[in-house]
């Protein structure tokens, strides 16, 4: 009973100390778990913390960074204006900067600005324009009594007055098919914008040609009929014999003829003759200048034998056989 009451003891330490073990390793495992959850923690705390720090470094520079950019922009720009002031400055003054000093010059650039924009105008825009008033008592005189300036008194308006008013090709060509003596590409050219093309355009096809005066050398427009264009062939007899003719140079009784007529001649060039055949004139009939031989001068040139002058006062040997 004894021996069997040791055995049942023993087998309950036994047991008891089991059951304590099995605690202890129990108590540790939650204890290494939690720490290492504690380790992690502070571990990711202080990723977060250095990725902030890195964040506000990249910040800071990327913000330095633009302000530097900015500031070499802003320079560079600066530059640039202060170069272009110097370059204005040494230019040649323009017609658009250049100051008006006198009404004449007042008028013209007021005409030339009501020109370029084709629009009525009031006082107050020309003057912000142009930089200064044109309600002065004498440039107000001189605009209203322009025959290329219109003024609207009711609506107070200046606007650019051509000699024609047109509005498109259409009515360019049936102006110059109303003068068949001709009207001045000048006139025409003026009434809108883009009337230099559209005039091109009409000589280009062939609806119109052109012929310049030989007083104005301006070119006029004539409109192209049917009645000048001549039928069927011309023989050869008569385009020769009509070719063949011989126009004087100068033949007063002509130019006495049609003045009489109430026609001035037109002006001819004038040929001189004033040598022939002569082998000191040019092709031209102009005599040729002879060149004048000049003395040596000693005191200004650098020659070998400058101490022996008497060599080349002498007379000179034209060759040497």
């Amino acid at each position: 009973a004894r021996v069997r009451g040791l055995a049942a003891r023993a087998k309950t330490g036994v047991a008891s100390r089991r059951e304590s073990m099995s605690k202890r390793k129990g108590g540790s495992h939650l204890e290494n778990a939690l720490a290492k959850f504690q380790k992690v923690q502070q571990q990711s705390a202080k990723i977060s913390i250095d990725a902030s720090k890195d964040r506000a470094r990249l910040d800071a520079r990327s913000t330095a960074q633009a302000e530097r950019l900015k500031a070499a922009a802003d320079l560079e720009a600066k530059s640039r204006a202060e170069k272009d002031r110097n370059a204005a400055a040494l230019a040649p003054p323009s017609h658009e900067n250049l100051v008006a000093t006198n009404w004449l010059m007042k008028q013209k650039r007021v005409m030339d600005l009501l020109h370029k924009f084709r629009k009525p105008m009031s006082t107050a825009e020309l003057h912000n324009e142009l930089g200064w008033p044109v309600d002065a008592p004498e440039l107000w005189e001189m605009l209203t009594h322009n025959d290329k300036v219109s003024y609207d008194d009711t609506k107070k308006r200046f606007s650019y007055k051509a000699k024609h008013v047109l509005r498109d090709r259409r009515e360019m060509l049936a102006l110059i098919h109303k003068f068949p003596d001709g009207v001045l590409e000048s006139d025409v050219v003026d009434s809108y914008l883009g009337a230099a093309d559209d005039a091109a355009a009409l000589l280009e096809s062939g609806d119109v040609l052109f012929l310049v005066n030989a007083e104005s050398r301006e070119r006029v427009l004539y409109p192209i009929d049917d009645f000048y264009e001549a039928v069927g062939t011309v023989a050869e007899e008569v385009s020769g014999a009509f070719h063949a003719v011989q126009i004087p140079t100068f033949d007063p009784d002509w130019d006495a003829a049609l003045r009489g007529l109430g026609m001035e001649p037109a002006p001819r060039r004038a040929v001189r003759n004033r040598g022939g055949d002569n082998d000191s004139d040019d092709e031209f009939g102009y005599r040729k200048k002879k060149k004048k031989k000049r003395p040596v001068n000693f005191d200004r040139m650098k020659v070998t034998n400058a101490h022996l002058p008497e060599l080349f006062k002498a007379p000179q040997v034209d060759r040497v056989d």
